[in-house]
């Protein structure tokens, strides 16, 4: 989602294969090093993979760049793409885990995530500052998640007390790009997918996500 909203915002032109992650096919497994989503394809010999260094190439070979060229500040800023690559691995874990102490224990480890992106941000716009920089694209899958749940999220108070973090994400939920970065009915296969585990997030508000599968049933699809 981080490359694809990338991609967008700087108007990249390039063609898109969704692969079904339980059902990869043979073409892939053969060409991706980890057999993980996504990969750059360039031509018919170069396959670069892993979200942020795809990411580092796009930005290199579409000025303006937005990774700062300050070694320190770009060495922090690596630091925090892979920060946002555990919190979205640490709230997946808190949206599909079945079991219920695991759940409460997965909210608190997931709020000190929120913290810390919030003590970041202090009273800045985007992580850097005012204009957006590349690690503000790791950060877009979060909210764009946390968004789909955005009613059971306030019940859980998972963001109440992170008034900078919840500006942050109103911030990069407005930007165009981050709604061409999902892939067809996102969130129809995200609340489907928790539906069939039967997870406790699902099991604490079953008609909340009973009523998303009606409405996102009833969209079409573009």
């Amino acid at each position: 989602m981080r490359v694809l909203a990338l991609m967008c915002h700087k108007n990249i032109k390039f063609e898109i294969k969704f692969i079904e992650m339980h059902c990869k096919p043979e073409w892939f497994v053969k060409i991706s090093p980890l057999s993980r989503v996504p990969i750059l394809m360039i031509g018919d010999d170069i396959v670069l993979f892993e979200s942020d260094a795809i990411m580092e190439y796009i930005d290199e070979i579409s000025p303006p760049q937005i990774m700062p060229s300050d070694p320190i500040q770009k060495a922090l800023d690596r630091g925090k793409f892979e920060y946002a690559s555990e919190l979205m691995k640490n709230m997946s874990i808190f949206v599909f885990c079945y079991d219920e102490e695991k759940f409460f224990k997965q909210r608190e480890l997931l709020k000190k995530n929120i913290e810390q992106v919030d003590k970041w941000l202090e009273n800045k716009k985007y992580m850097n500052g005012d204009q957006i920089s590349l690690v503000d694209f790791c950060f877009i899958p979060i909210f764009v998640n946390l968004n789909v749940f955005k009613p059971i999220i306030q019940q859980c108070e998972l963001t109440k007390d992170f008034p900078k973090f919840n500006k942050y994400g109103d911030t990069l939920l407005s930007l165009p790009c981050s709604k061409a970065g999902k892939v067809p009915d996102y969130e129809l296969l995200v609340v489907e997918g928790v539906e069939k585990v039967n997870s406790y997030l699902y099991r604490s508000n079953p008609c909340f996500f009973k009523s998303l599968l009606e409405i996102n049933t009833r969209q079409p699809t573009k």
